[in-house]
């Protein structure tokens, strides 16, 4: 009974009060469990992001070493092709140098030498007996008027065969040892060494041609290497740099290697056919027009280059229709063509044409230079005169004036009032209309009575020499 009411004695209001505890209790647990949680997620989470970065780390890493790889494979392909160019050339040099020196050997030999000589000698008689009559010929003609002797004179050609031998011995020597043609392989061909510079390269810029680089490409390849397109397929790199080199690189790397030589040049051209060069080019189209100091040859180049990069799908009657439009109007006005006129046909008449042009500038040029030749000498003549007639004048009104002082020199006449020189005509000078005289005109002339008599009217001094003059001259009649 007594445990009974010992449980019975205890209040509704603790009981609540315990469950409310362990009700609060257990939020507070939960809190940090939930606490626990969101730093065990962030960690997760945190592991993960490294775990990413790291794999992006690794990727980047392996996508380095895969380049540096290709670029050591190429060196690698590269320089192993040029160890077998090296060496065939090495074997090439080798051969050359024993088929050399056997013939040295070959020469070297009395007997062969006796017999070189023997044939100079036979090959030089022939040609002196084919040269002596032609000789003879001209010496008749440089000499008309000289009369024949009977005296055995001898020209340069007529001399003894042995010492015209002797003296064209050594070069005949030099002829035998070189020789133009190498055989290499027991083939005979010309060898041509180009310079260190003249290997075209391509760095992928834009203002570079990737059409004109490939033409240059494969005849370099074709003319020095003797390449096919397969062996100019795998040396390519060889000649490529900084960008078109990587781009290269990482073709020959991935799935769309090309195989053919024409594969390689579709995706050349479309990697490096930039937008910005077919822009240029096309401004450049729009604008192309023949210049005034520019041939049709000139022109038809460069309206070509940019025509098939610009209609690739036209034919050879629209370039004729392009080349009508943009040609030069002093051409085009002279130009007389029929609709389906050939592209040939058109260079050639208006070559003709510029041939036309050219001859009629030439006459006018000559005709304007022979104009200013002619009216230079009147020019010169013109000043020339008046300079004699100038000097003329000042020598004889000076003697004119000296000879007022010794009257005998001069003849008066009694109806004359004042003293004239005896002034006597000369060859090529002027006659005056005013007193008669040569030598110079009227409106310089010296004997003008009213300015001579107004200037011996004026009142001079006693010490001037025109007073002088004055008193001692003879008085006028």
């Amino acid at each position: 009974m007594s445990k009974k009411d010992s449980k019975e004695a205890v209040p509704i209001e603790g009981v609540i009060d315990k469950i409310v505890q362990a009700n609060v209790n257990n939020a507070n647990r939960i809190t940090q469990l939930e606490r626990q949680i969101d730093d065990m997620m962030k960690s997760i989470t945190e592991n993960r992001e490294d775990t990413n970065s790291t794999k992006a780390e690794i990727q980047t890493i392996t996508a380095r070493i895969e380049s540096i790889h290709s670029l050591t494979e190429a060196s690698i392909d590269e320089t192993a092709s040029k160890f077998e160019d090296s060496k065939h050339q090495w074997n090439d040099m080798n051969t050359n140098i024993k088929w050399v020196m056997e013939k040295l050997s070959q020469m070297s030999n009395p007997a062969c030498i006796s017999t070189i000589e023997q044939q100079n000698k036979t090959v030089y008689k022939e040609e002196l007996d084919a040269r002596t009559p032609m000789i003879s010929i001209i010496e008749n003609a440089q000499r008309p008027n000289i009369p024949t002797t009977t005296c055995t004179t001898r020209t340069q050609w007529e001399q003894p065969s042995e010492t015209i031998s002797y003296r064209t011995e050594p070069k005949v020597k030099r002829e035998t040892a070189i020789s133009p043609v190498i055989p290499v392989n027991g083939i005979k061909h010309s060898i041509i060494v180009p310079p260190a510079s003249a290997a075209p390269a391509f760095f992928g810029k834009h203002s570079e041609s990737p059409t004109q680089f490939l033409i240059r490409v494969e005849e370099y390849a074709e003319s020095v290497h003797a390449w096919d397109h397969a062996t100019l397929l795998n040396g390519i790199s060889q000649f490529l740099r900084d960008s078109a080199l990587e781009w290269y690189c990482q073709l020959r790397k991935s799935v769309r290697r090309p195989q053919t030589w024409r594969d390689f040049e579709g995706c050349f051209l479309a990697q490096f056919n930039s937008p910005v060069r077919k822009a240029r080019q096309e401004q450049e189209w729009h604008q192309c027009k023949q210049k005034e100091d520019e041939t049709i040859n000139e022109f038809l180049v460069r309206l070509r280059l940019l025509w098939r990069e610009q209609e690739p799908s036209e034919s050879e009657p629209d370039l004729v229709r392009h080349l009508m439009c943009r040609m030069r109007n002093d051409l085009l006005n002279m130009v007389k063509i029929s609709q389906n006129t050939s592209l040939d046909e058109l260079i050639t008449e208006v070559q003709q044409i510029e041939e036309v042009l050219y001859r009629r500038s030439k006459g006018e040029r000559l005709s304007k230079q022979i104009k200013e030749v002619e009216t230079l000498p009147k020019k010169n003549n013109n000043e020339n005169n008046f300079r004699q007639t100038s000097t003329r004048w000042n020598n004889e009104s000076r003697n004119y004036q000296v000879n007022e002082v010794t009257p005998n020199q001069y003849t008066y006449d009694q109806n004359q009032t004042t003293a004239a020189p005896n002034w006597s005509p000369q060859v090529n000078s002027y006659e005056c209309y005013c007193c008669g005289g040569y030598g110079h005109t009227a409106n310089i002339c010296p004997s003008q009575y009213g300015n001579y008599r107004q200037q011996r009217n004026t009142p001079k001094s006693k010490n001037d020499r025109g007073a002088l003059d004055e008193r001692t001259g003879p008085a006028p009649f």
